[in-house]
């Protein structure tokens, strides 16, 4: 069996990108230049020779922790099997690198560690008040992938706002609310999932429930529930998981239906059952006037 070799274009897409092309060909440049002052080729005063080690000094640690970090990421993927693990810890791989490349850079330039410690609490006593609602983002993020109150993949509810969630990002969460056009995306604050009360609909299928106000209970009231139950399960197609009943709340009598159904078909579902319902209850359903 012939195994097709990769091309130079896809191993450059695989491992090399426009920045790590462009960093390159920085450093490459500078080093040149050490190179040939060194050799006495050319002659630069020690003011510019410092300026370039330095600079030099700063591409090649990031260049380093950028080109370790593409080679080396999707083998920590594969330490992991869920999709939020594998988000939170690539993240926290990612930040120690580039951490332990911004403390190399402090250290050549003669920054203490114990300075190095006070600047960084200092700072990071400054962020807190500067930019709290990134903060609380940011924790957000961290508990929704550790604790998992919804996966990736689930419908959702919060507050207003619904939809399969489609990735947990560090200060966002998709949610596509169309699973036709999937385009049309919300993207919700991290800091919301504190605030807020999150109701998780389902993966393949969800539960809806509609309230209708009733000015009274019809007489028939059993009858037209059984009806109901038959009736919505043809609409969706699926028999069981149904239920019609009334109840009190907050002293005003509602008839409360409740069906499982796919996210895809639930608008479609949702408005045969509205017109099935008020083609029984009509009579006795409650409309508020604007």
């Amino acid at each position: 069996m012939h195994i097709k070799k990769p091309s130079f274009k896809e191993i450059r897409l695989r491992f090399l990108s426009v920045s790590v092309v462009v960093t390159l060909l920085a450093l490459m440049v500078l080093l040149g230049l050490t190179y040939l002052n060194r050799t006495g080729i050319i002659y630069l005063p020690d003011t510019a020779n410092s300026i370039i080690e330095s600079i030099t000094l700063v591409i090649g640690t990031f260049f380093a922790a950028s080109l370790l970090l593409r080679l080396s990421i999707k083998r920590v993927y594969k330490l992991f099997d869920e999709p939020e693990e594998r988000i939170f810890y690539s993240k926290i791989y990612s930040w120690t690198l580039y951490g332990i490349g911004v403390f190399v850079i402090l250290y050549h330039f003669g920054v203490s560690l114990g300075n190095i410690t006070i600047f960084v609490g200092l700072l990071a006593t400054g962020l807190a008040f500067a930019i709290r609602d990134v903060l609380l983002s940011f924790f957000g993020w961290i508990i929704l992938l550790r604790k998992q109150p919804f996966r990736i993949g689930d419908y959702i509810r919060i507050g207003e706002d619904e939809g399969k969630v489609l990735h947990i990002g560090t200060f966002y969460v998709l949610l596509d609310r169309t699973h036709e056009l999937p385009d049309q995306y919300t993207r919700v604050p991290n800091r919301l999932f504190l605030e807020k009360s999150i109701d998780k609909l389902g993966k393949d299928t969800l539960q809806e429930q509609l309230y209708f106000q009733l000015s009274q209970i019809p007489g028939n009231s059993k009858e037209i529930e059984q009806y109901l139950i038959n009736d919505i399960s043809d609409v969706r197609g699926i028999e069981g998981h149904t239920l019609v009943y009334i109840e009190m709340r907050n002293e005003k009598l509602y008839l409360v239906v409740k069906y499982l159904v796919g996210f895809e078909r639930r608008q479609e579902v949702r408005s045969e059952v509205i017109e099935r319902v008020f083609g029984k209850y009509g009579d006795v359903i409650f409309l508020s006037k604007a």
